[in-house]
């Protein structure tokens, strides 16, 4: 179990407690033997009764103080409140955790373009290293917004010594030039010291062997125990948590169904559960019917959104579905029971059916009787209690990764291997994914795939990633404008000629049927969040653009951002895509 030296802060000092009353003079000696038995025991009655409250919370954290408005605070608490799990570190431990003390800005960050990450930049002390190679040196968390929209802000670790600054890249996120700003003249870099205790399991098995827990290794934010309930304790990491309470927005970090732990540096670890009803490579839940036939069909257990998930789980309360609106309709391999709903005018199939569930042009849906025999939605109880909602795929909502196509760029004409792993898993590709792509390039992405001997202009996918939330930064744009608009940011975002008129021809279509848009990119690092693209050789540049966009009968206002256009050097690797909705 991690340890850790977690300061309760003190409550600062304000001008009223400075200049207390004195004491008065009268009342002789017993009187104030009296007062001081007296005030004496009320202080022994205070302590014992804040105790276990000051054990459970601190009642200050990093982001109580954040006031900027990144798009990263509208996706993690922005009310945390940061527990001490434990008390004391042994004397012969290298370092020496403390909750994150706020210090003055180290000015790492410099301007871009219109960008100014320093002015947001977030310093905090979390440790001290009592001995090694960094023997005395402070570590110096650094929370900085990305240019542009981030699904959260880059965190950066480093160490302290004097004037002296270490970058220690095996646990920071990488200091992508284009998007963090950071000024590299001010730090010297680390490229093979670790922090262990930082170095997160990428996965482990709960109290029980069915219970997988996969980490989300994409999350910056700090922990809170805001909303949350202790779901169980593990010998090594310590106390795991959940959600305790039903968030239907899915808007914030802590309300999402995941399971969560402190790392000693007072940020959060966030695992998913791997649902036992469901085999490792597939989405088909092995279950039997009451009929008696297997299920064939692809479900999902989280709530889609544009280009992923909303949630870890999609949990549904005892308050929303009662035991009693449940009926039996069938068993899991392992022989528990699933469920579907008694009223099938419930108001959660209604609205699947009205709202979730859509067909492509020029194709109708099937009745909604037709909808309700088909087992388009089913419940079951995971090992922790919580009841979970499954939902079939044949009716999920039109969102994913649309249409992400991938060019080859190399220097000269050779093989290339290619791998992209959506987090939630790939629909369709051409040519056919399997283990990945093996082909041959020539310096134009004219592709042979080398198995096949077919040509290809670029390779494509769709999937759906991880947890995604719509940016909220970005362009509000006139239908009228949508044409020289994309041309224009387009080519700021790095795409040439050929790219972009294969990019309109796909996605202009799909701008023409509202007053106005909403139009946001996620650039290269974020992408490599949603879908981590694997390329040998390794390419010099990788341009990576997924466009979202909602329709709009109104303008709206937004917080709009500046796009630095990356160089193309070396063998080139460029990739377009959108979220289908």
């Amino acid at each position: 179990m991690v340890n850790q030296a977690f300061n309760v802060p003190k409550a600062p000092e304000s001008a009223e407690n400075k200049s207390q009353p004195k004491s008065p003079q009268s009342g002789g000696k017993k009187t104030l033997v009296v007062a001081l038995l007296v005030a004496v025991v009320v202080l022994l009655l205070a302590v014992g009764a804040m105790a276990g409250y000051l054990i459970y919370k601190i009642n200050s954290s990093p982001a109580q103080n954040n006031s900027d408005s990144s798009d990263w605070q509208n996706t993690a608490s922005t009310t945390n409140q940061t527990s001490t799990s434990a008390t004391t570190t042994p004397a012969n431990s290298e370092i020496t955790w403390n909750a994150p003390q706020s210090i003055a800005s180290l000015k790492l960050f410099k301007a871009m373009d219109g960008f100014d990450p320093e002015a947001n930049a977030k310093y905090y002390k979390v440790g001290l290293i009592n001995s090694g190679k960094y023997q005395g040196g402070e570590i110096i968390l650094v929370s900085s917004p990305l240019n542009g929209p981030a699904l959260y802000p880059g965190f950066y670790r480093f160490i302290k010594q004097g004037d002296s600054l270490v970058y220690l890249k095996n646990n920071s996120d990488e200091l992508y030039p284009a998007d963090s700003g950071a000024d590299t003249s001010k730090f010297t870099t680390d490229e093979n010291y670790k922090i262990s205790e930082l170095n997160s399991p990428e996965s482990f098995i709960g109290s029980q062997p069915k219970q997988i827990f996969t980490l989300d290794k994409y999350v910056n934010a700090f922990f809170s125990l805001n909303d949350l309930k202790k779901s169980f304790t593990d010998s090594k990491l310590g106390d795991v948590y959940t959600s305790a309470y039903y968030n239907p927005t899915n808007n914030d970090l802590f309300g999402r169904n995941g399971f969560y732990i402190q790392a000693p540096d007072g940020t959060v670890r966030v695992y998913s559960l791997k649902l036992d009803i469901m085999p490792a490579d597939s989405n088909v839940p092995r279950i039997t019917w009451t009929d008696g036939k297997a299920n064939a069909t692809d479900y999902s257990y989280t709530d889609r959104t544009g280009c992923g998930s909303g949630n870890y789980a999609s949990v549904i309360p005892g308050t929303l579905i009662e035991s009693s609106y449940l009926k039996i309709v069938g068993k899991t391999a392992a022989g528990d029971d699933v469920y579907e709903l008694k009223d099938s005018n419930n108001s959660l199939l209604k609205d699947f059916y009205n709202d979730k569930y859509q067909v492509f042009d020029g194709q109708k849906k099937v009745s909604y009787a037709t909808f309700v025999a088909s087992h388009p939605m089913f419940f079951w109880y995971d090992s922790f209690g919580r009841l979970i909602k499954f939902e079939s795929s044949k009716y999920q909502p039109l969102a994913e990764c649309g249409k992400p196509v991938i060019y080859l760029y190399p220097t000269t004409a050779q093989n290339i291997s290619v791998k992209v792993e959506p987090q939630g898993g790939m629909s369709y590709s051409d040519p056919l994914y399997g283990n990945g792509w093996n082909v041959f390039s020539d310096t134009n992405s004219n592709l042979t795939e080398l198995s096949s001997g077919k040509k290809y202009p670029y390779l494509f996918w769709e999937g759906s990633g991880g947890i995604y939330e719509q940016p909220k930064k970005g362009f509000v744009i006139k239908q009228l404008e949508v044409h020289n608009f994309l041309v224009s940011k387009l080519a700021q975002l790095g795409l040439n000629t050929k790219e972009t008129a294969d990019f309109m021809e796909f996605w202009e279509p799909r701008m023409q049927g509202s007053s106005y848009y909403f139009v946001t990119f996620l650039g290269t690092s974020e992408m490599n969040k949603i879908a981590p693209l694997t390329i040998v050789p390794k390419p010099d540049t990788v341009i990576r653009i997924l466009m979202d966009f909602s329709p709009l009968e109104n303008p709206i206002k937004v917080d709009g951002y500046n796009i630095k256009t990356p160089i193309r050097n070396g063998f080139t690797v460029v990739e377009w895509g959108g979220v289908l909705r």
